[in-house]
């Protein structure tokens, strides 16, 4: 039902608008149900395209949320992993490309810090767990400070191992077996096991196998082990030392035994200590000559006049050792100690001589 304005008189005109305003308006109230049911659809329509646009945003960062999230953690689990997997490589302390010893150890033994050196083969590394390891090192003699590190390294049950086998031998009546036993001691001995240090100690003048085997130097070095370690044991082994002079002293050697004290107290600042000193001469003040053989030796000459073992007597040892250079005796010990543990062929061959050792 159209309505056409048609292009008349204004009269006319005026009668045709009025005509079909009315008309319009009459039919607006026909199709009024029908337009408000259009809106309501278009309404419909704009909400729900609303709200598919917001599902689909949602739905979207949640795919994004959910693809992002193993990217991200990569990077921490690749952390974890590589402190898993690197740390037995840190406890060896080796970083490097090229071929080195710790490529070829065992977990166990890159699972603790490694203070082997290459002469401790077959021996499982220490641990701070490992009672056995623990307790023979409770029976080492600590190197002098001034002694490399190189020379230090052995594994305390590999000497005590070495010490046992040598002194099981030395309990035989072959005596092959006997000086065997005694050099496999002195190894242990030279590299700082005690309980071979105070055998060694002990039975030199008794013994003519073992000072055929260990220097009066090394002698002299392991009796005066007592005045760094303290306890009752150690002062009781204070007695071997007394006893090791009164052996030079009845042989009329005291000049060789004045002369090997001066060397080891040279090669060990801890013995210079002033204490130390004071409780060496107390000591030797029980052998007579002795520490006039000492005071000889400092001076060069025939007769020392003055009290003997007097405090100033202590005094010229000290000025002794602090101007004359260390003779290295204890580093070059454990340096042959070493060789011949690393071949013990060698040390079947080794015989040390010392001017006592008849």
């Amino acid at each position: 039902m159209g309505c056409r304005l048609r292009r008349d008189t204004s009269s006319r005109l005026r009668s045709n608008v009025r005509q079909c305003v009315i008309g319009v308006l009459g039919q607006g109230t026909l199709l009024a149900p029908e337009v408000r049911f259009g809106q309501l659809l278009v309404r419909f329509g704009l909400v729900a395209g609303v709200v598919v646009a917001l599902v689909v945003i949602v739905a979207q960062s949640r795919n994004l949320i959910a693809t992002k999230a193993p990217v991200d953690s990569l990077p921490a689990a690749a952390k974890a992993s590589d402190k898993h997997l690197t740390k037995p490589a840190s406890s060896a302390n080796s970083v490097s490309a090229l071929p080195s010893p710790a490529a070829d150890k065992s977990p166990t033994d890159s699972a603790a810090p490694d203070m082997r050196t290459r002469f401790d083969a077959g021996f499982s590394i220490q641990s701070a767990n490992n009672s056995d390891y623990l307790e023979a090192a409770k029976l080492m003699i600590a190197a002098p400070p001034q002694i490399e590190l190189g020379l230090q390294g052995v594994d305390p049950r590999r000497l005590r191992a070495n010490f046992q086998r040598g002194f099981t031998a030395m309990r035989s009546d072959v005596e092959d077996q006997i000086t065997a036993g005694a050099r496999l001691v002195s190894v242990a001995a030279s590299l700082g096991y005690e309980p071979a240090r105070v055998l060694i100690a002990q039975r030199y003048p008794s013994s003519s196998i073992i000072r055929s085997t260990v220097s009066s130097a090394a002698a002299v070095r392991y009796s005066l082990d007592p005045l760094l370690i303290s306890g009752a044991k150690s002062e009781g082994n204070r007695n071997f030392l007394v006893l090791l002079a009164s052996y030079f002293s009845g042989r009329q050697a005291l000049h060789d035994y004045a002369t090997d004290l001066l060397a080891v107290l040279g090669d060990d600042q801890r013995l210079q200590a002033g204490e130390r000193l004071e409780l060496l001469f107390n000591l030797l003040a029980h052998v007579r000559g002795a520490c006039t053989a000492i005071a000889m030796a400092i001076v060069k000459a025939r007769t020392v006049t003055g009290p003997e073992c007097s405090p100033g007597l202590e005094l010229q040892v000290e000025n002794y050792i602090h101007t004359t250079p260390s003779p290295g005796l204890e580093a070059e010990s454990r340096r042959q100690a070493l060789r011949l543990l690393d071949n013990p062929s060698d040390a079947e061959r080794s015989v040390v001589r010392s001017p006592a050792a008849d």
